[in-house]
């Protein structure tokens, strides 16, 4: 039992050293100013119309998004849920469909 706390050690560095320190310094810059005083001028920018504007836009991509997603993706997983397949033919599933993903892409892309 003790080995397996010894386990959550990287995740934790890791979790410390990409998430929350980076977190800290975007909050301590976002919060003050060039001497390092406290301010709410940074975060008043931000309500500026092209950053409202930006921000709207990115909300609705990502509510357009998802909603595309749970729209294909449901009716797939009830597709799938029904059949009788192993674990190996949908992996080799998935894979095949991504790969075919990408050759549909690079044919795109070379031929403009």
């Amino acid at each position: 039992m003790k080995n397996r706390k010894l386990l959550a050690g990287p995740y934790l560095f890791w979790s410390v050293s990409f998430i929350i320190i980076p977190l800290l310094m975007i909050f301590y810059y976002g919060l003050t100013d060039k001497e390092g005083t406290f301010t709410w001028s940074n975060i008043a920018m931000m309500a500026s119309p092209e950053n409202l504007k930006a921000l709207g836009l990115a909300l609705l991509l990502s509510l357009v998004s998802t909603l595309i997603c749970l729209v294909l993706a449901y009716p797939l997983a009830m597709i799938l849920s029904e059949k009788n397949m192993n674990q190996t033919s949908l992996i080799v599933l998935i894979f095949f469909q991504a790969v075919s993903a990408r050759r549909v892409y690079a044919e795109e892309s070379s031929s403009t």
